[in-house]
This record gives structure tokens, C-alpha cells and sequence, in this order.
């Protein structure tokens, strides 16, 4: 070990007339400590909301589709053939999606609560892309879907059993409408009531089951129904959206899987993928996760200013020991590096007690659950953590660096002493 570390600790370790100096040190440490724990725990717990509002989100945003540019509907059984050859795509299920109107229907067969809706019809049978809405049901199961339920319904005063198609809509819309899991609701296609001409275009389903996402969004207008019945009900919609959703190994290979669909696919196609539908979203966090990684960084700053106190005071405490080194023929770099090593160890003990308690908090914030949030106001009930090591090293790394740089000024004054001038006055 070379002799600059060991005369640095040494320095640490005031004699008994300098005590006041080595409290600023522990004060620095502390500081050191404190601000590299609230930061690993601040980005841990930021990662945590960020990742568990990205998985809300894809739970029923498909990670990539495609959709034709004219908006005809089409048959995507070829296209998807020759996407099962790139390894990266997991999966691909067709789809079909437009605006509805939801309305149920009283005991007395009179129209009652309206709302509008998202419809998203889907092939409900060993279909991968359902992963999420399957993990979310609350009532009622996929297999809803392509099912015939009898229903008791009242037509003109008239009670009749029917069979009705399944569908799966969110707990939120199907508070609004007042409809429980086995009662009736009809859909109504808005580009019949637009046209002016003849009836509007509805179809009768039954509530298989309704899903809980968290996401006021999704649960407050999404209708899952079979392919079939979908297109059944908007074959004259001209705002039909039909096409592929895709899903990845990867969700993050999004962005680039994209191009090379586009060129597979054709321009009469277009691809997107989840980055581009969420972009604002993504970027508000983004930036929000990096204005708090510089905010509390400050508390760290704080702390490199009392180091610079504390090794300024150390080298004015210390110059004749610094004049009788260099006498003794120890370079000024040599100085200088005592004090650098100085300010290193104090960041690096500061930053390993910080960063260990951080990590150690954060874990247990996460396993244990130990801080709860009102399930009606939040869309989790506990604070999410997500441990990245990235974020613990950039914490350490970023204050090791400040306290270095805080360590250059006292090192330079070290240096420039002359040991002539030292000597003589002490």
C-alpha cells in the first residue's frame, strides 16, 4: 500500500487539539451518506412506478401493429406467416378495433345507462397476445368469449331466452352501465348512427366477465369480443382498424423489429410499436426520473463543500508535517495525493454505508410492502421498487467523482507549500 493512502487515514484521525476537525469529517461522511441514501432509494422507487405504469400500459397496448393504410379489412393470415419467421416476434393474433356505444338494458327491456367504449374484437382461443387481460379478470374467464350464453331478455314487453355472444368489459364501465357479470348489453356501431340511413347497427352480448387493470383508461371503455362477432357488428364502419398485433421476447426491441416489418409488410402497411403510442408518457418519466437524480445529487454536492472545509483545515493543521515530508524528499505530487486520497476515502466509506442502506430499504420496501398507499386514489396499494444495479452504480460513481473534485483545491494547496517557508515560522 502505498505510503499517500496511509498518511491520508492517519490525517483522518485528529489528535486530541483538533477534534473539531474530525467532527467536520464525520459531518461530511454523514452528509455523504445521507445524500447517496435518499438518492438509491428515490431512483428505486421511481424505477418502481415507472415499471409497473409500462406494464399497466402494454397489459392492453400490443407492442407492435399492423394495420392497413386505407382501412379496409383484410386478411392477415399471410403476413403473419411470413413474420413467424423472424425469431424475435413471439407471437401475432389478428384484431379488430373502433369506437361503440354501450348501452344496457332494464328489466323491463327499456334502454338504460349509455357509455361510450373502445371495442377490440380478438381470437379469444390460444391466443398469446391475451396474456394480460387473462391475468387481470376479476369475473368470468376468456373462454367467455366464444361461448353462446342463454339469456332471458324482454323484447316489447315480451320475455324471451336468446343466445348471446360473450363479452369481456372493464369493472369501471360496467359500474357506469349498472350490468353484472351474465346480464345483457348492446354495442352500437357509431358509423350506422352517423350514415342517417336505415336502423343503426347493434348486436346484443353478455357480460362473460369483467377485468380490473388499474388504469382508469382501459377499464373505463375497453370491450373484448370474439373476431367474429366484432366484425359482424362493423362491417360498415369506416373507421375500422383491423390488422395484427404482434408481441416480442423482448419488448424492447420494439424500435428496431419496426423497420424491418415495415419493409417486409409493404407500403400499403403501417407498423407501429408501443414507444411511439405512450412516447409523451415515457419521456414525462424519463425526464422526471432524471431532474430527481440531479435534485438530490445537491445533497451530495452539500456534502463535497464540507469536505474542501475539512481538508483545508486539515492542511493548515498539518503543514509542518507537510514541510518535514517534503524535506524528507517526498515529491509535491506525493502531497497532493494524501489529500486526494483523503477526500476519496471519506466518499467511499460515505457512499458504501449510503448506497448498502439504500439498497437494503428499498429492498425491504419492496418485499414487505411497508409503505401503503389508498388503493382509490393511487393504481397500487403499496410503493413498487425495482432494484436496477445501473442506478446503484451511477450513485456511487457520481459521488465518488464530487468527492474527488471536491479534493483537488486542499491537494493543490498542499502542494504549493514551500517547506522552506514552513519551517522557518514554525
Amino acid at each position: 500500500m502505498r505510503f499517500e493512502f496511509l498518511i491520508g487515514l492517519r490525517y483522518l484521525r485528529a489528535r486530541r487539539r483538533e477534534r473539531f476537525v474530525s467532527l467536520i469529517a464525520i459531518i461530511s461522511l454523514a452528509g455523504v451518506t445521507l445524500g447517496t441514501f435518499t438518492l438509491t432509494v428515490a431512483l428505486s422507487v421511481m424505477s418502481g412506478f415507472q415499471e409497473d405504469l409500462r406494464n399497466r400500459l402494454l397489459a392492453f397496448t400490443p407492442q407492435i401493429t399492423i394495420e392497413r393504410t386505407d382501412g379496409h379489412v383484410w386478411n392477415p393470415s399471410d403476413l403473419a406467416s411470413k413474420l413467424a419467421a423472424i425469431p424475435e416476434i413471439a407471437a401475432t393474433a389478428p384484431f379488430v378495433t373502433s369506437q361503440v356505444m354501450a348501452v344496457s338494458s332494464t328489466a323491463a327491456g327499456t334502454p338504460g345507462y349509455v357509455s361510450g367504449g373502445v371495442l377490440r374484437a380478438l381470437e379469444p382461443h390460444a391466443n398469446p397476445v391475451l396474456k394480460e387481460l387473462k391475468d387481470t379478470l376479476e369475473r368470468g374467464s376468456l373462454a367467455g368469449l366464444e361461448t353462446m350464453h342463454k339469456v332471458t331478455i324482454v323484447d316489447h314487453g315480451a320475455k324471451r331466452e336468446v343466445e348471446l355472444p360473450g363479452a369481456i368489459i372493464g369493472r369501471s364501465l360496467a359500474m357506469e352501465l349498472g350490468i353484472q357479470p351474465g346480464d345483457p348489453v348492446i354495442l352500437i356501431s357509431p358509423a350506422s348512427l352517423g350514415a342517417g340511413i336505415g336502423p343503426p347497427r347493434l348486436k346484443r352480448f353478455v357480460v362473460a366477465g369483467y377485468f380490473h387493470s388499474g388504469m382508469y383508461e382501459f377499464d373505463s371503455s375497453l370491450v373484448f369480443v370474439a373476431l367474429k362477432d366484432g366484425r359482424t357488428l362493423l362491417a360498415d364502419d369506416p373507421q375500422l382498424e383491423s390488422g395484427l398485433e404482434l408481441r416480442l421476447t423482448n419488448m424492447f426491441d420494439a424500435p428496431a423489429l419496426r423497420s424491418r416489418i415495415e419493409a417486409i409488410a409493404g407500403p400499403e402497411f403501417q407498423v407501429n410499436d408501443w414507444t411511439q403510442a405512450n412516447a409523451p408518457l415515457f419521456s414525462a418519466l424519463k425526464l422526471e426520473k432524471f431532474t430527481y437524480f440531479m435534485v438530490l445529487l445537491l445533497i451530495v454536492l452539500v456534502a463535497a463543500f464540507n469536505i474542501i472545509a475539512t481538508l483545508v483545515m486539515v492542511v493548515m493543521e498539518r503543514r509542518k508535517e507537510i514541510a518535514i515530508l517534503r524535506a524528507m524528499g517526498a515529491r509535491a505530487a506525493s502531497v497532493a495525493s494524501i489529500f486526494l486520497c483523503e477526500g476519496a476515502a471519506l466518499g467511499i466509506i460515505g457512499t458504501v454505508i449510503g448506497v448498502g442502506a439504500g439498497y437494503l430499504t428499498s429492498f425491504m420496501i419492496g418485499k414487505y410492502q411497508l409503505i401503503h398507499l389508498p388503493a382509490d386514489l393511487f393504481m397500487v396499494s403499496a410503493v413498487p421498487v425495482r432494484l436496477y444495479p445501473i442506478n446503484f452504480v451511477l450513485v456511487a460513481v457520481a459521488t465518488i467523482v464530487l468527492c474527488v473534485i471536491a479534493s483537488i483545491y486542499p491537494a493543490l494547496q498542499a502542494r504549493s507549500l514551500s517547506p522552506v517557508e514552513v519551517i522557518r515560522y514554525e
